[in-house]
């Protein structure tokens, strides 16, 4: 198999989720690569690893550590327990930049499942205002209602995922979803504060504040916001809890 072959195997192969740990183990193969000594022959074992190595190293035109097996005075056996070392590290480094670039593959869901159950507290809450109904039109009333509906359904979710860790990409469709339900229960609601309770304009201000702290749980905030989330979550959260 030449090296074009093996490169368009391994783009038809890798899903586009997992880019991060090829270019991470591209990457650490590029470092070592100067340092393996060259095989004395490609058909050997050592040949052949070396030169997939070099091929995610990407080695090509002006690279200076291009050298291929049998080109110079070389090792075979030797030269395996340096590939090993350069395959473990290449490794280790790919499963080392998944948790560092965009979070881990995984999320713990207590602090999700907190704010979804602010969330879905603070929109029946709102539902429940007094007079609200009879300020919204027919087409208000059914989006709150099936804003709702989607909160409780996604609530419930949450809540069964409880205890365990999901996907980061199931994570963030929760929040997303949570935090549109919301956000459209908000604005709806924020339409006709100023005929109701004082009181009303001050909570549904306090429950905007929920929408980037659900987000930042999951990583759809900026790393800034996701910091300040850490402290600010608790009392927000309390805050919708003690209702309007």
């Amino acid at each position: 198999m030449d090296s074009i072959t093996i490169l368009q195997t391994l783009i038809a192969v890798v899903p586009v989720r997992d880019v991060i740990y090829v270019a991470a183990l591209c990457g650490v193969c590029a470092a070592l690569m100067p340092w393996l000594p060259v095989p004395a022959s490609a058909g050997s074992v050592y040949g052949r690893l070396y030169a997939v190595l070099n091929l995610l190293a990407q080695n090509f035109r002006n690279v200076a550590n291009r050298a291929q097996p049998g080109a110079a005075p070389g090792k075979d056996g030797g030269g395996m327990a340096a590939i090993m070392l350069a395959l473990g590290l290449g490794v280790a480094a790919s499963l080392g930049a998944c948790a560092t670039i965009g979070g881990s593959t995984r999320i713990d869901t207590a602090e999700l499942a907190a704010d979804a159950g602010a969330i879905d507290f603070a929109a029946q809450a709102i539902e429940a205002i007094p007079g609200l109904s009879a300020h919204l039109s027919t087409d208000q009333v059914a989006r709150v209602n099936n804003a709702l509906t989607q909160i409780r359904t996604i609530t419930a979710q949450v809540d069964a995922a409880s205890g365990g860790a999901i996907d980061i990409e199931t994570g963030k469709g929760w929040a997303s979803s949570l935090a549109g339900e919301f956000q459209t229960i908000l604005t709806i609601a924020g339409t006709v504060a100023s005929a109701l309770d004082p009181a009303v304009a001050g909570y549904i201000a306090t429950a905007e504040q929920i929408i980037p702290l659900i987000e930042a749980a999951v990583g759809l905030a900026p790393a800034s916001v996701s910091v300040a989330a850490a402290g600010d979550a608790p009392a927000v959260r309390a805050a919708l809890y003690r209702g309007v």
